[in-house]
């Protein structure tokens, strides 16, 4: 899920516009960073229409608006949701609900980092199933 449409799902689930939230972002101070200035609205529905691409400085900002975590933005609660069901039903995952619920606070990088960590620890067993298989 794209960071801009997640925004539009926190914003449905809060019942905001996406005028209140320009409104907001303005009021907090948003700045674009090579003039200074605070972005003028059709700038702002630009960014929140996703046409263009949202800047990483403006994520504090948007985040402080809808009253969310940063973290927030880059997942979506539906997702975890199931998440969390999949392993309610599967007896030998449910032990690991809790790193589930714990994802939502993930950053991107560390979420990459994490998944590389795993890839490594698969291929390690692996390689050890196939040692083992030969003795």
């Amino acid at each position: 899920m794209r960071v801009i449409d997640r925004i539009n799902e926190i914003l449905k689930e809060k019942n905001l516009s996406k005028k209140e939230l320009a409104c907001r972002l303005i009021d907090l101070g948003l700045r674009a960073n090579k003039t200074g200035e605070a972005p003028k609205m059709s700038s702002i529905y630009a960014y929140l229409n996703g046409n263009i691409e949202l800047k990483a400085d403006m994520i504090p900002f948007i985040a402080d608006a809808l009253g969310v975590y940063e973290q927030e933005l880059f997942f979506s609660n539906d997702s975890n949701k199931m998440l969390q069901k999949f392993c309610a039903k599967e007896p030998t995952l449910a032990k690991y609900s809790h790193i589930i619920e714990l994802l939502e606070y993930i950053s991107p990088k560390s979420l990459e980092v994490l998944e590389q960590t795993l890839l490594n620890q698969k291929e390690k067993t692996i390689q050890l199933n196939k040692i083992i298989q030969t003795l």
